[in-house]
């Protein structure tokens, strides 16, 4: 296979990957053509980036009496709050993250056993961990606790606490 110079020495042998490789090392106007012509702007859009969460406690509409009170596996989305999840499996009461370890974006809603990112479609578990990639990385669990005692749940996602971690 030629080299990249030797291709661009023959116009009429260069090929896409080579063009690419070339045109976004040069810089430059090559640069701005190469991200045209191999797909860095038009076609499919760029991800949205999710919503920026304020870091901090949110006070949720949920106590830990209802929340106790629903099936393992229930999930409460907080998207719109701070950009989390508040579950309840056996163990107790947790909460984690909804942005995607892998490019930022925002998952779905846990639909069953299993949540998705709708961008490159990383699956995780319940518990946040690994179910297909490409994120290699499990969601972030953040503290919950009681404002007061028999009060509204508070989530601090400026506040990552172990996977494990259960308010009982």
């Amino acid at each position: 296979m030629p080299t990249a110079s030797e291709t661009l020495n023959h116009p009429h042998h260069l090929d896409r990957r080579i063009f690419c490789l070339t045109a976004l090392a040069t810089g430059g106007v090559l640069a701005a053509g190469g991200a045209l012509a191999c797909g860095g702007a038009g076609g499919v859009p760029a991800p949205t980036p999710p919503p920026v969460p304020t870091n901090g406690p949110h006070t949720t509409s949920d106590t830990k009496a209802g929340l106790l009170g629903t099936p393992d596996g229930t999930a409460r989305d907080y998207r719109n709050l701070g950009n989390f999840f508040l579950l309840k499996d056996a163990g107790g009461i947790y909460a984690m993250t909804a942005i995607c370890t892998h490019m930022g974006c925002t998952v779905g809603a846990p639909v069953g056993t299993q949540i998705t990112c709708p961008c490159h479609g990383s699956q995780y578990d319940l518990g946040g961990g690994n179910l297909l990639g490409p994120a290699t990385v499990p969601l972030v669990h953040f503290s919950v606790t009681e404002a007061t005692p028999g009060g509204a749940l508070v989530v601090n996602t400026a506040q990552t606490v172990a996977a494990s971690t259960r308010l009982t």
